[in-house]
């Protein structure tokens, strides 16, 4: 319903239980679709119903940038309110002890293991790369003071 821009579907599925901060395997919600198709009856249903438009995925984009990548400019202008006020929401929500459904936690779950195997994989490869280094010094060195040895 969001990527076809059908607002009112989107509003009576989420009033019927549908909860809009579910995301995929990258975590793009239903808001990251819309911003990349352009549209903006389904961001300004999903607004209006309290869903989280500002949520980055996996990489860190939001719906606005994704608007913008996208060249989604009606998007992206309606999102720089939208932001702010999702956020001032969210504030006073937490202010008040009020529970949001603004999040996927089992996503948020993946994505810290993912996040974390990344790191993993990140340090693995600088130790090879020091490693290879140090070989490349040791080498060196070796060599220096083979010739050394030979001409004495």
């Amino acid at each position: 319903a969001a990527i076809k821009g059908q607002g009112e579907m989107v509003r009576l599925l989420v009033q019927n239980g549908a909860r809009p901060c579910l995301g995929t395997d990258t975590g793009w919600t239903a808001a990251h679709f819309a911003a990349e198709y352009g549209k903006l009856s389904v961001l300004r249903a999903l607004h209006l119903l309290h869903a989280p438009v500002d949520k980055g995925d996996l990489y860190g984009h939001t719906p606005k940038r994704i608007a913008e990548i996208y060249g989604q400019t009606d998007c992206v202008a309606f999102l720089e309110k939208a932001e702010l006020e999702c956020a001032e929401y969210r504030r006073v929500a937490e202010q008040n002890g009020i529970l949001l459904d603004d999040t996927d936690e089992e996503w948020e779950e993946q994505k810290e293991r993912e996040l974390a195997k990344r790191r993993e994989t990140i340090e693995s490869e600088n130790t090879s790369a020091q490693g290879v280094r140090q070989c490349k010094r040791d080498s060196s060195h070796t060599m220096r003071s083979n010739k050394e040895v030979q001409k004495g």
